[in-house]
């Protein structure tokens, strides 16, 4: 009976070979955690990129074609208190009636309206945002108000021969900053 093999592993080598495994494993876990972790960032970052660079599009687009704008803003932003942070200008792309388009944000979204103003008079005729009839101002009218972009946390406009623009969006903790500069072409 001494003659008999014994196969198997002993105790410590079965210890080794949990601890090798388990470190392995730990490994391959934490990686695999790391690259989770990464990727959920760049999407996050991907994502408000993308929304800012789509609504600013938009902005511009708009406010090139603008025959007229309404807000008053500073010269530069070296005075914080002066920024407007909201942009009300006249409608370029529809020539068949006066109507204007306001960016402004509400809580976390970039909403965009449309504005027509009339004399109770005559609803049905739009007038300048600043005409004057004997029986006074003129109504103002949201046609439409919709959100255009999600996750912004401030914007601000400026300028005098072209208008900046300042976008800032946060999202679980990522933060991004953009900039534009816009001529308008038709004031």
């Amino acid at each position: 009976m001494k003659n008999q093999k014994n196969y198997g592993f002993t105790l410590n080598e079965v210890l080794v070979a949990i601890i090798i495994g388990s470190l392995i494993t730990i490994l391959v876990g934490s990686t695999f955690v790391l690259n989770q972790r990464v990727f959920r960032k760049n999407n996050l970052k991907t994502e408000l990129v993308q929304n800012s660079r789509i609504t600013l599009d938009l902005m511009s687009r708009e406010i090139r074609q603008a025959q007229e704008i309404v807000t008053a803003l500073p010269a530069n932003n070296s005075n914080p208190s002066l920024i407007a942070h909201q942009l009300q200008f006249q409608d370029g792309h529809v020539t068949s009636q006066i109507q204007y388009i306001r960016y402004y944000l509400e809580n976390s979204d970039l909403k965009r309206q449309i504005i027509i103003y009339y004399f109770d008079t005559d609803p049905a005729n739009y007038v300048y945002w600043n005409d004057i009839n004997p029986f006074g101002s003129p109504q103002q009218q949201i046609l439409e108000d919709k959100i255009i972009g999600e996750n912004f946390s401030n914007i601000n406009f400026y300028g005098q021969d072209v208008i900046n623009i300042d976008l800032i969006l946060n999202k679980q903790g990522e933060h991004i900053e953009m900039k534009s500069i816009i001529k308008p072409r038709n004031i």
